[in-house]
């Protein structure tokens, strides 16, 4: 269950960053122009990010399972659609079918933190989750570049697609059983908002992937300027965030055993305002050790977010824990959006380094406020002994 949770998670967050950095590679093969370059990534997301939430009932009527083995195979042949692409018509339609198959296997995957794994283990496979997450947005655009410069483009969408085939393979290690008969989602909606541990999980989330999403976006485009390093050097402090919130994986869950969530999520939050006010402080100076620490800390403190994902799901009635993962997974998305929105209006706004401080002073605002409400909006757990 852990490896086919962590594999989904790198995966689904891989398939846009990695797409990305062979993006040169692939308008320069198929002499299409630079207009196909934003759109190998807005076929991906926007199919995604819109479907998430209606996935959610699917999953409530038919199961994880099944909805893992469709999702799989779908993502598998949207990767072999684009890896033998010859022009920019089946590249488009195999990113479209990659978008979709995510919207399905996402929010499945989620609900096996609820189904599959005992109480115990849930808040480390949320942890892992997010590491596979980080991971995936941090070492695509290394992976990506080397492929593409080294091999070939389409080598991209072929290590996609075996990354897809291990999905499909551990899917029969879901639970079989078919879920309950669900209420509509006009109906399950208003259910679920009644659960204030809910609402209050998927809120804390939303501050945290504007602060921190938007930010990671621009990283690589302000190292490079202020450093006058490459993209895939500039890429660095990504892999400096993933490599710490690994490190924090293993201790997610022993302090939501001894503390329930809300101390844990709002020290998280806490870390992770003082390592983005450090970085804003910082602004233009080209200070190495101080940057590494604080980079350290963002990761450090987002690996102690993972107890909202569990919070969302433990809360939700048995019969609507898809749709909780939808609603988690499509909160995730749009804040992720709202946060490169935001950040991008700061950087247009002057030099890219100075709008990428305005951008960090931000985020380390609405972490701090995060952290403030953390205690009050999650509800305490009973510690395990």
């Amino acid at each position: 269950m852990l490896a086919l949770i962590v594999t989904v998670a790198f995966l689904v967050a891989v398939d846009n960053t990695i797409v990305a950095a062979a993006a040169g590679s692939i308008v320069a093969d198929l002499g299409t122009g630079i207009g196909l370059v934003p759109w190998l990534g807005l076929g991906y997301a926007l199919p995604f990010a819109t479907l998430l939430v209606f996935a959610g009932p699917v999953i409530d009527r038919f199961g994880a399972r099944m909805v893992l083995r469709w999702g799989g195979a779908g993502f598998t042949l949207g990767a072999f659609l684009a890896a033998t692409a010859r022009a920019s018509a089946p590249l488009m339609a195999g990113r479209v079918v990659q978008g979709v198959a995510a919207a399905a296997i996402v929010p499945a995957t989620l609900t096996l933190l609820r189904s599959a794994l005992p109480p115990a283990r849930r808040t480390t496979g949320a942890a892992g989750w997010l590491a596979a997450l980080a991971c995936g947005l941090a070492g695509g655009p290394v992976l990506g570049g080397a492929l593409s410069q080294y091999l070939h483009w389409r080598w991209v969408f072929w290590a996609v697609l075996a990354c897809a085939v291990v999905v499909l393979l551990l899917s029969g290690a879901a639970p079989a059983g078919l879920g309950e008969r669900a209420p509509r989602l006009r109906r399950a909606l208003p259910e679920l908002m009644r659960h204030r541990a809910l609402t209050g999980s998927l809120l804390l989330q939303a501050f945290w992937g504007v602060g921190v999403t938007g930010v990671a976006f621009f990283t690589p485009l302000a190292y490079g300027e202020l450093f006058g390093v490459g993209p895939g050097a500039a890429a660095l402090p990504l892999v400096i965030v993933a490599l710490a919130l690994i490190a924090a994986t293993p201790f997610v869950g022993r302090a939501v055993n001894r503390l329930g969530a809300g101390a844990p999520v709002a020290g998280g939050l806490a870390m992770v305002t003082v390592g983005l006010g450090t970085l804003a402080v910082l602004g233009n100076e080209p200070e190495i050790v101080p940057r590494l620490v604080s980079l350290a800390l963002v990761g450090f403190g987002s690996a102690f977010t993972a107890p909202l994902a569990t919070q969302v799901l433990e809360v939700a009635p048995s019969q609507l824990a898809g749709t909780a993962a939808g609603l988690l997974s499509a909160s995730r998305e749009l804040s992720g959006a709202v946060g490169v929105g935001l950040s991008g209006a700061l950087v247009a706004i002057g030099p890219l380094v100075d709008g990428y401080t305005r951008a960090l002073a931000l985020s380390a605002v609405l972490t701090a406020v995060a952290a403030l409400l953390a205690t009050r909006l999650l509800l305490p757990r009973t510690p395990t002994k």
